[in-house]
């Protein structure tokens, strides 16, 4: 979890608010605490990490409100729902929208900090591997159209001699071009050129 990492507990009931804050806070998690949807989202800076702890009936905007309204904007921070007052269709919409989990109040707070810190630690996995897919996109989108037809012929197990007969060049240059082609993807081995290419969506 990185330094930005915020817990944001959005909860109009102000001692479910403080009870939540100070477990998340004895937990060590930065914590900001809102009264409604409306105000964490006068507040809330697209991009930043964290958790959303969210209660679903609230004045004013609802949870699910709320939800629909981050899914909306492909904002997709992992939420906890935390409610007392959830019927089973409530539940399956926002298990539809994406949260982690949902908790019934009175919810056991070190359930709720070990939910959220679970819940930060996924967040942090997935973001790293989002950011890897862009950088694989980016150097497979500056290959050649020779490049990419090399690519091809690697990825589906073509020996160098074969590649050579195919693209009408030599041994030589097929292994020039290759290792140029290792380099420019950022490829370790032949395995790890398909892993990528996979990522990339050539695959």
């Amino acid at each position: 979890m990185g330094e930005k990492s915020i817990v944001f507990v959005v909860d109009d009931d102000p001692g479910m608010r403080k009870s939540v804050c100070m477990a998340l806070e004895s937990a060590q998690l930065p914590v900001q605490a809102f009264e409604s949807a409306e105000s964490f989202l006068a507040v809330y800076q697209p991009g930043t990490t964290g958790c959303i702890v969210l209660d679903l009936s609230m004045p004013g905007m609802s949870g699910i409100e709320l939800l629909r309204h981050l899914r909306s904007k492909e904002i997709h921070l992992p939420v906890l729902v935390v409610s007392g007052t959830a019927t089973v269709p409530k539940a399956v919409e926002v298990m539809k929208l994406g949260i982690v989990d949902f908790l019934e109040k009175p919810a056991d707070h070190r359930l709720v900090v070990q939910k959220v810190q679970e819940a930060l630690a996924k967040d942090a996995v997935q973001r790293a591997g989002a950011v890897e897919i862009d950088s694989v996109r980016q150097r497979f989108a500056a290959l050649t159209e020779r490049e990419r037809e090399l690519l091809k012929l690697v990825i589906n197990g073509r020996s160098n001699k074969q590649i050579a007969d195919d693209m009408g060049i030599s041994i030589k240059t097929v292994a020039n071009h290759r290792a140029h082609l290792m380099e420019k993807t950022g490829a370790l081995n032949a395995a790890d050129l398909v892993r990528i290419s996979m990522l990339a969506g050539v695959l």
